[in-house]
């Protein structure tokens, strides 16, 4: 059992807590690591403390959505070892490292952590909460199975020009239902198959309240709906692209300047998003730059900021 934190360092641990939170607010996973370590050099004689896994699970959690892999595996081993394996912290634990090898594409590694994942959701206490957690882990997995085959094996170039011309070709002849589509539609086949053999592996553990609250199958692999899970992981990483404060193409966004629409900003910080990651699918960039200039700076950074896996007290569906 933790004990309690010292008088002494309890203000630093919330200063701390405070820039941790915000690192990870603005997708930071090499500063979020570092003020981890401060946090725990406050720690040095329990290690196991819950505020101090909790930072950790949040450092390793930005590594992950920055796919640091090499830090947020380990990370995440680490924090299941130490949580008690009764409580959320361990959940959430559970719950990423399955995603860290499912995006590894280590199938038979991810699901017995898939399952245990599931099976501990029994100690989230609301049912409601419990069906939700349900339903937005099963909605990751899918997302993961499309953005594993999504990610390659060697260096991508872009355009950005091209990108930006064929994005407005986009806007001018397709409704955004059928952009979505067309991103579903550049969903890789192995990436369908790989998202077919987890859900049904993952949902089959589901109890049947929860299992009501996901689409049949043959609608979850529809096109529109294989694109609108394409594109909730993309957006994820468009977020981190254009959603910096202090980046040119978000000031210049923000103040609604002609140059951002009409020249190739997007193309250029979204393809560069993509090309780190390795994913050298041109039309699937444009497809989502057409999508992001349909927003404001605001709604796009709102609407696109990376959910967490549990689900706040605040939120009610």
């Amino acid at each position: 059992m933790s004990r309690s934190i010292p008088k002494e360092i309890i203000s630093q641990l919330r200063e701390l807590e405070v820039r941790l939170r915000g690192a990870v607010r603005r997708g930071q996973p090499s500063e979020a690591r570092q003020i981890a370590s401060k946090i725990q050099n406050l720690f040095q004689n329990d290690r196991g403390h819950h505020r101090l896994l909790r930072a950790k699970l949040w450092a390793f959690e930005a590594c992950l959505d920055a796919n640091e892999l090499s830090y947020a595996e380990p990370g995440f081993i680490g924090i299941r070892a130490l949580a008690n394996d009764k409580t959320r912290l361990y959940l959430e634990a559970t719950a990423f490292l399955g995603i860290c090898y499912l995006r590894q594409k280590k199938i038979e590694k991810a699901k017995p952590l898939v399952r245990e994942t599931i099976r501990k959701a029994r100690n989230i206490k609301s049912e409601s909460k419990r069906q939700q957690f349900h339903k937005r882990f099963v909605e990751r997995l899918e997302e993961e199975c499309i953005l594993a085959e999504l990610i390659g094996d060697s260096q991508v170039q872009f355009n950005p020009k091209q990108i930006h011309e064929n994005a407005v070709k986009l806007l001018r002849e397709k409704s955004h239902d059928e952009i979505i589509e067309l991103i579903g539609q550049l969903v890789p086949e192995k990436g369908v198959r790989l998202l077919r053999d987890v859900r049904e592996y993952s949902v089959g553990l589901l109890p049947p309240a929860s299992k009501k609250l996901l689409p049949a199958p043959s609608k979850a692999e529809r096109p529109i709906n294989l694109g609108r899970r394409a594109l909730a992981v993309l957006r994820r990483i468009g977020w981190r692209a254009l959603c910096d404060p202090d980046s040119t193409v978000y000031k210049a966004w923000a103040k609604r300047l002609p140059k951002v629409y009409n020249e190739a900003y997007f193309a250029s910080a979204i393809a560069a998003s993509f090309a780190n990651w390795k994913i050298g699918l041109p039309m699937l960039v444009s497809g989502v730059v057409a999508i992001v200039m349909k927003y404001s700076a605001h709604e796009f950074c709102e609407w696109a900021k990376p959910d967490g896996l549990m689900i706040p007290a605040s939120e009610k569906s």
